[in-house]
């Protein structure tokens, strides 16, 4: 995967730059944890939401804060790499990242 720049859409919340909004586009869990889908979608991660990348946990970037909606997680990685998410286009000023 590759980290979301302007534009670019596909990439998962776990890869995502800090501060720059972003849209839910999908949510999948993994094969072993197929729970985590509905879980991750009962607590607001729908597709359509605004979703922000806060701040990463130190050392090794884990845990995740997010922001999604009103609200504000922490995620594991793994559990943030089941959200697929595109940049925002309301939020997005043509800088490049």
């Amino acid at each position: 995967m590759k980290k979301i720049e302007n534009g670019i859409s596909g990439a998962t919340l776990d890869l995502a730059l800090i501060g720059h909004a972003m849209t839910v586009q999908q949510v999948e869990a993994p094969h072993a944890a197929p729970e985590w889908a509905r879980w991750l979608e009962e607590i607001g991660f729908i597709v359509g939401e605004q979703v922000m990348l806060l701040a990463r946990g130190l050392p090794g970037g884990d845990p995740l804060v997010v922001r999604i909606g009103q609200s504000t997680f922490a995620l594991r990685r793994a559990e943030a790499a089941c959200v697929r998410v595109a940049a925002d286009p309301a939020s997005c000023d043509g800088r490049k990242a």
